[in-house]
């Protein structure tokens, strides 16, 4: 796991943290779990898996950083989640991220999913996220 992940991943947490549409969804703290506690309060969101992929060249170094976030609800429907999936977006695709020296050079949604969960109460948001950096100028600081 390269650091740019860890430093996306801790500037989502703030950016997710702070913005007031999420905190509407998912309360004034919003419950944004690395680890899940015991008995959590719902809604909730759940940070799932992270990779990251060299995608450079010769001159280049670009990385794709690929981050899973799980959104799980018991509302009666699917409008409490659909509605936090849609907050989430709106802060991945507007929210500045501060990288330090890294270039946020594209950031997606790969795909968003509602499904129910296996014990048939609980709905299951799945919200794919890419961000694509470059660390070329920070490299040839490096060599300098």
């Amino acid at each position: 796991m390269s650091l740019t992940t860890l430093d996306i991943a801790r500037a989502l947490q703030i950016a997710l943290s702070t913005d007031s549409d999420v905190r509407a969804v998912l309360g004034d703290v919003p419950r944004l779990y690395d680890y899940l506690p015991e008995d959590p309060l719902f809604p909730y969101l759940t940070y799932g898996p992270m990779r990251t992929v060299d995608i450079g060249g010769d001159e280049t170094s670009l990385h794709s950083h690929i981050l899973t976030l799980h959104v799980w609800s018991r509302y009666g429907g699917r409008a409490e989640a659909i509605n936090i999936l849609r907050a989430v977006t709106q802060v991945v695709l507007t929210r500045a991220f501060e990288l330090g020296d890294i270039h946020l050079v594209r950031r997606q949604i790969l795909y968003s999913d509602i499904f129910r969960a296996p014990d048939g109460r609980t709905l299951h948001g799945l919200l794919r996220l890419s961000f694509t950096t470059d660390s070329t100028a920070l490299i040839s600081q490096e060599a300098s």
